[in-house]
């Protein structure tokens, strides 16, 4: 979610049939501010995400409708449409949205379906995570767009991807 004023929250899932442990496994998102090649924010993650289950991670002055759906909150520096975030773990990266070290100007995409003033979605058909944050980023190709504010959909993943039994790693089925 990437809405107005601070309305900032990151969904994860677990695809995996059995829960992670967070802080166990390194878990962080970081982010890299207007095509930065080194993180100028990180947040390392705390809890358990369920088997199947999501973690929300919200900016602490969020709306109260994302707040009710964080397990988590941070209010330190977050992101715009600009900046790239990465999901990392103890076994490296895990999930990229964005360029590491590409300022794209306000936004990656067009329309709904862009990194700025829109919420994203990832496609129930995608079935991998995109873990190289050196490749060119779309957007349109991994992710459906929504408007600006659009919470309702934040705390339950959707996927027809089926499960995975490596609990080590969320993003992968």
């Amino acid at each position: 979610v990437e809405g107005s004023s601070n309305n900032k929250a990151i969904e994860i899932h677990n695809p995996t049939s059995a829960a992670v442990d967070l802080a166990a496994g390194g878990f962080a998102l970081q982010y890299f501010f207007n095509g930065a090649a080194t993180a100028g924010n990180t947040i390392n993650l705390t809890g358990t995400i369920a088997a199947g289950g999501t973690h929300v991670v919200a900016h602490g002055s969020a709306a109260p409708a994302i707040l009710d759906k964080a397990q988590q909150t941070n209010s330190g520096s977050w992101f715009n449409g600009d900046d790239a975030i990465v999901l990392r773990s103890n076994v490296g990266t895990l999930d990229v949205i964005g360029q590491i070290g590409v300022d794209p100007g306000n936004e990656w995409g067009a329309g709904l379906v862009s990194t700025a003033d829109n919420t994203l979605r990832r496609k129930a058909t995608v079935c991998a995570s995109r873990a190289d944050g050196s490749t060119t980023f779309d957007p349109a190709a991994e992710w459906d767009g929504f408007a600006t504010d659009a919470f309702d959909g934040l705390g339950a993943h959707t996927s027809t991807c089926g499960g995975d039994t490596d609990p080590g790693d969320p993003e992968e089925p």
